[in-house]
């Protein structure tokens, strides 16, 4: 049982030995790694507003066809009424 105890102190005192070289180590290793996903995360933040704008455009685009066909419409039964009133004037 002694010689578990002496065993793991010495596993846990050469990792806290290690750690801080390590975590060093590391760091330098996953600067190109950190690099790499903030260039990519930039790129595709460009490609979703860029995306997200043109979408917007063909929204405004729709809403707009859709204005002039609803005004169209409007106008045309306007007129259907006007002419129907003053057929039915006439008639009297």
């Amino acid at each position: 049982m002694d010689k578990k105890y002496v065993i793991g102190a010495a596993v846990a005192v050469g990792a806290l030995v290690l750690v801080p070289g390590l975590a060093a180590a590391l760091s330098r290793a996953g600067e190109p790694l950190k690099r790499a996903a903030l260039k990519t995360g930039a790129v595709a933040w460009d490609e979703f507003r860029r995306a997200g704008a043109e979408a917007y455009e063909h929204m405004e685009d729709l809403a707009a066809e859709f204005r002039a066909e609803v005004e169209a419409h409007q106008s045309e039964a306007a007129a259907a009424e006007t002419a129907a009133s003053s057929t039915g004037s006439d008639a009297s």
